[in-house]
């Protein structure tokens, strides 16, 4: 199961961007045996900005002229069925790396398979001080266009803390990264593995019994199925019994 870790640092290696990036995949790979990592650092690829002139949406082009390492890029993540995507925050948004790239893949905006679509993603974002989670928000209405579905993130702010790394958020990044690989999978798991469990059967008790209901054990596993309690009648906003003296 191929799975891209896009990398959209702008510093060269060693990075924090990448060290927290290689912590989910260590987190992915307990879960997918098969995991085959496709790492991509978008800094390390010639990339220009997108010139505005749209003829890569016209259907005698059907692609972005401009020549530079676009096309290797893409190529790099066909086949994969998800992606792992950390990203610093430097100015209260996406870095302008992962921009361009972003308005590049607008060429594929007619295509039925886009590229860097119709994956599950597991994203990681960090900062100096604060804004982290406007940045994952911006990333939303980009996965949307491409069909992802965003199963599991981690915001980070640095602070007073030196290094990162030496503080709970690679434990963090390992979680995103097994979240990814589990619900990876469940998807190709049969539905009815999970589907032909019985369901614990549900109680009512009477609104002015204050017993302790029963509890019910789950034929499922070995965890304690609470019963479903109707609590007791409340009078309505308005009613005069609703209203107390002296509240």
């Amino acid at each position: 199961m191929k799975i891209v870790a896009l990398s959209c640092t702008q510093k060269r290696l060693p990075s924090l961007t990448d060290a927290l990036l290689e912590a989910a995949i260590d987190g992915v790979v307990r879960e997918v045996d098969d995991a085959e990592i496709q790492r991509i650092r978008l800094i390390d690829h010639r990339i220009a900005m997108c010139e505005g002139e749209d003829t890569c949406l016209d259907p005698e082009v059907g692609r972005c002229t401009l020549d530079d390492d676009f096309e290797h890029v893409v190529d790099l993540a066909e086949g994969a069925q998800a992606m792992l995507l950390a990203m610093p925050v430097y100015a209260g948004n996406v870095p302008a790396v992962l921009k361009i790239f972003q308005e590049r893949l607008k060429s594929f905006m007619n295509a039925r398979q886009r590229p860097f679509g119709n994956l599950l993603v597991g994203t990681i974002v960090h900062s100096r001080t604060m804004l982290t989670e406007p940045a994952l928000g911006s990333l939303f209405p980009w996965y949307l266009r491409l069909r992802n579905k965003n199963v599991a993130s981690a915001c980070f702010t640095q602070n007073d803390h030196q290094d990162l790394t030496r503080t709970a958020a690679l434990d963090l990044c390992v979680a995103v990264g097994r979240q990814l690989g589990m619900t990876l999978d469940a998807s190709r798991s049969p539905a009815n593995d999970r589907d032909d469990r019985a369901a614990p059967p549900l109680l009512q008790s009477p609104a002015n019994d204050r017993t302790a209901p029963p509890l019910v054990q789950s034929p499922a596993s070995d965890r304690t199925a609470l019963p479903l309690v109707q609590s007791p009648a409340r009078p309505r906003c308005g009613d005069p019994a609703a209203s107390s003296p002296g509240a």
